[in-house]
């Protein structure tokens, strides 16, 4: 799971004022890794309630680090071409991804 810190690092923003804006989008990723996966994602081995369950990892991490800072950049697009999540998201999500087979 990341932090305020690290997703103001990866966005590059040095004040405080967004802070609260900011935490909803980690909080939004973290409800859209698991969504994507369709898998619940916990934090350690002990957690596990479920076969299904995804021990939570660094790729997850940086899934989730581009989804904020996508969102941070995009808060008021308009448009498809601009909504669409970046690459790089879905490649580093597809390996651990629910495919109901």
């Amino acid at each position: 799971m990341i932090d305020l810190p690290k997703a103001k690092l990866h966005c590059r923003i040095d004040h405080d004022e967004e802070d609260t804006l900011i935490q909803g989008y980690i909080d939004a990723a973290d409800l859209q890794v698991e969504a994507n996966l369709d898998r619940k994602v916990i934090a350690t081995e002990a957690e596990r309630a479920s076969e299904n369950d995804l021990v939570d990892n660094k790729a997850l991490d940086v899934a989730r680090l581009l989804f904020v800072g996508h969102l941070y950049a995009n808060r008021e697009a308009t448009t498809q071409a601009t909504i669409e999540l970046p690459l790089g998201y879905w490649a580093l999500i597809q390996p651990y991804r629910n495919m109901g087979v």
